[in-house]
């Protein structure tokens, strides 16, 4: 008996250490599950294998960031302030550097040196772009805004008296094509005049203190001329509707050539910004006008008065010339000028400076 009741009670003892154990080890079993329970979806678990994918967000990209030339009129400016002020510019994500200049020719040395990414350059300077020095990828508007102004004290009537004479203007500017227009009606060559190549600020200047006898130059500085002078003091000999429509002169924005090979897509994140600025510009003139009066410090009566010397164009009918080919027949006319004149060889085919490409697409995304 007592055999027997000692094999029963370690029987007993080894059936209670085991079922402790089984206790023990369901315990340890059952607090990992618990805490995995009341860890939030997506938590991280102890091994850490799932953490990247659970807690991977997609970071905000920075934005990019481009030189982009503008010149201070409306013409020029509008675009870009209106892109900055409505956030155009930010939903395409783009940190635009803008950079001023007063004529297109230095825009271009600008790119040359990699310093400039895109611009504004007016109808004179596009002889640059076609000898390969930037690509078009937009067209701003029609110009009507180049003047060549005389003063009553020199004589002046006609174009024909401007032999002889002093004659103040920006090279490679629009100022200047109307001013060969003009010499050739008048029956006359560059070199019958006495061309002096200024800025156009200096230009206003010299115009002002009677040190040249006339000036080819453009809306605003032309109003600035007659604001100093008074329209009765001064001559006008001609201005673009004297020579349209055979001769039409759009403005346009370029891209240095290389960024535009190595960064197309920032390109057309430009362009989407442009088209949507464009087409609010249109909408809101008053507005724009206000805008880029305080943003280029010049007079709202000024810009006011550009307004009227040019013809914006809504960026679908933009795309549609892109593609129909209205834009390389403007531009290849503008060609025969600068052979005329002597600043080109021969006219270049249109589309190997044209790319239509990209305005076509980005006005297709931005839904105008």
């Amino acid at each position: 008996m007592k055999t027997n009741t000692k094999k029963g009670f370690r029987a007993s003892l080894l059936l209670s250490v085991l079922m402790c154990l089984t206790l023990i080890m369901s315990a340890c079993g059952g607090s990992g599950n618990t805490k995995a329970a009341e860890e939030p979806a997506g938590a991280s678990t102890s091994t850490g294998q799932d953490a990247p994918k659970e807690t991977k967000t997609d970071a905000p990209k920075s934005p990019v960031k481009i030189n982009v030339g503008y010149i201070p009129d409306l013409n020029g400016a509008a675009p870009i302030v209106i892109a900055d002020e409505k956030g155009f510019f930010k939903d395409a994500g783009l940190n635009v550097n803008a950079v001023k200049f007063l004529s297109g020719p230095p825009e271009f040395q600008a790119m040359a040196s990699g310093d400039l990414d895109i611009a504004y350059i007016g109808p004179g300077a596009t002889f640059l772009a076609a000898q390969g020095q930037g690509k078009i990828i937009a067209l701003a508007s029609l110009g009507f805004g180049d003047m060549v102004y005389a003063t009553k004290k020199s004589g002046i009537q006609e174009w024909k008296d401007l032999k002889g004479k002093t004659v103040g203007v920006p090279k490679g500017t629009s100022g200047e094509m109307i001013l060969n227009l003009g010499l050739e009606k008048g029956g006359l060559k560059p070199s019958d005049v006495n061309i002096v190549n200024i800025d156009v600020a200096g230009a206003v200047s010299a115009f002002v203190a009677n040190k040249v006898d006339a000036v080819a130059i453009w809306s605003p500085y032309t109003k600035e001329i007659e604001k100093q002078l008074g329209k009765e003091n001064i001559v006008k000999l001609g201005d673009n509707r004297t020579f349209y429509p055979e001769y039409v002169f759009p403005a346009s924005w370029v891209v240095n050539p290389k960024f535009l090979e190595e960064k197309p897509e920032v390109v057309q994140q430009f362009l989407e910004a442009w088209v949507k600025a464009n087409d609010y510009k249109i909408k809101n003139v008053d507005e724009t006008i206000s805008l880029t009066s305080k943003y280029t410090q010049v007079p709202e009566d000024s810009l006011k008065e550009q307004f009227e010397t040019m013809e914006w164009i809504e960026s679908s009918k933009i795309a549609g010339y892109m593609k129909d080919g209205t834009t390389v027949k403007w531009f290849e006319n503008l060609e025969k000028m600068f052979v005329t004149n002597g600043k080109m060889t021969e006219v270049v085919p249109g589309d190997k400076f044209i790319a239509t490409e990209p305005f076509v697409k980005a006005q297709e995304a931005a839904g105008n």
